[in-house]
């Protein structure tokens, strides 16, 4: 069974509000995942061994999941800002029917491709045990982050953390002072 993430916390009346530091993107000590083919929204197989020389997030979701619901929308933000650069964003639905996750995006179209893992095969094999969960892994398919919950995309660390994985000759160049 897989649980929803939600981030939003609830005070009561004689609590004062907690608040907590934003979600981030943490690095990945566990084992490697393994690769996977599964059909995108119009039935063509796809390999995550395609992705290889690019940075690739794989980003497990479900339609009915909230949180992974409004996240969709940074997604889309991140990729359109990242246009371009040696990223590849995969969204990976988890175990709905062909269908309903067609009309979803028919409603909400991205950019990127959609997954569908229908018999849970690919998210069991990665741990995914809570929806949305995110893998980043680097240009040799190696996991580097993940974060369990949502994710605003464009914070300007979470995209420094992505930047740090492209190819060196894909890094963005620092400014640096002219010396004479």
């Amino acid at each position: 069974m897989l649980v929803c993430l939600a981030t939003s916390a609830v005070a009561g009346p004689s609590e004062t509000p907690q608040s907590s530091p934003p979600a981030t993107l943490r690095n990945w000590s566990g084992p490697e995942k393994p690769l996977f083919l599964l059909d995108d929204l119009h039935g063509n197989p796809r390999d995550l061994r395609a992705f290889a020389g690019k940075v690739v997030l794989v980003h497990f979701f479900a339609t009915w999941c909230e949180p992974c619901v409004s996240e969709m929308t940074s997604l889309q933000r991140l990729a359109t800002a990242t246009r371009g650069k040696p990223l590849v964003i995969t969204a990976v639905d988890v175990a709905e029917v062909d269908l309903r996750v067609r009309a979803f995006f028919e409603k909400r179209p991205v950019d990127f491709a959609v997954l569908l893992d229908r018999d849970r095969a690919v998210s069991k094999s990665w741990d995914v045990t809570a929806l949305p969960t995110t893998f980043v892994l680097d240009s040799n398919l190696t996991p580097r982050f993940f974060i369990e919950g949502d994710l605003d995309w464009s914070r300007s660390d979470v995209l420094t953390a992505l930047e740090s994985l492209y190819p060196a000759a894909d890094r963005p160049q620092r400014a640096t002072a002219n010396r004479k």
